[in-house]
């Protein structure tokens, strides 16, 4: 099948959808706070902005793929905006959902009851010379976080939600590069996540299912009156 027809087809079915519930069309209500993005800097994987030390402040925004009810099992959304990771004025986004945390599992979305759950990019990414998937695991695998979006905000502000963000290769095992902490909830705008423009030369979305995501975010974002301006040239961080 041709490739641009593909890509045009999941565009007009992603923004109608979200054009038809005047929201995301997937995770359409999220609970927004502000993070730290924290890089241990201890490995080369030849991505700068994971390879040197250093703390970002960023934003999170945790959601709920079909927004179920109350504390009913959903899948579940982490989306990360690192600010300036690449530069002045120059932010990454990544979006994870929760999956299986083994080889195999970590491209399989699986509905879940707890927020402190572990989440990957689903799909891979180039990650300098590399094929990468992203995880995100609790710090604290004892704490639960049931997934009622009105109690975020008080669950988070009492107590900040610390994240161990992981690499890994497709079939290998997870290796620790960062720690990203929840700190407080945010209470303006609900900000809008782009992996594919918010990306760097050393890490973005990598294949063709990957690809698939620029044309549908636009189409969503223009049904909702979002669509941002062009982003600055993405590439590596300053050292």
């Amino acid at each position: 099948m041709n490739d641009v027809f593909v890509r045009r087809t999941v565009a007009a079915v992603i923004g109608v959808g979200a054009a038809l519930r005047g929201a995301r069309l997937f995770h359409p209500r999220g609970v927004v706070f502000a993070a730290r993005f924290t890089v241990h800097g201890r490995d080369t994987h030849g991505v700068p902005l994971l390879d040197h030390p250093g703390e970002f402040a960023a934003i999170v925004r945790l959601s709920k793929a079909v927004s179920t009810p109350g504390g009913i099992a959903d899948v579940l959304g982490l989306a990360v905006r690192i600010h300036n990771a690449g530069g002045e004025g120059v932010p990454v986004d990544l979006a994870l959902a929760t999956t299986g945390s083994r080889p195999g599992l970590r491209h399989i979305l699986i509905p879940r009851r707890d927020f402190a759950s572990v989440y990957t990019s689903l799909l891979p990414y180039q990650a300098g010379a590399r094929h990468r998937v992203i995880g995100a695991v609790p710090v604290d695998p004892a704490r639960r976080i049931p997934t009622y979006l009105a109690a975020l905000p008080d669950t988070v502000a009492t107590e900040p939600l610390t994240f161990r963000i992981m690499l890994a290769d497709l079939t290998g095992p997870w290796q620790p590069v960062a720690t990203l902490t929840l700190t407080r909830p945010e209470h303006g705008e609900d900000p809008t996540f782009d992996v594919t423009t918010h990306a760097l030369e050393q890490l973005h979305p990598h294949g063709w299912l990957n690809s698939l995501r620029g044309p549908a975010y636009r189409a969503s974002q223009r049904a909702r009156g979002t669509l941002p301006p062009a982003p600055p040239t993405r590439r590596a961080p300053h050292r």
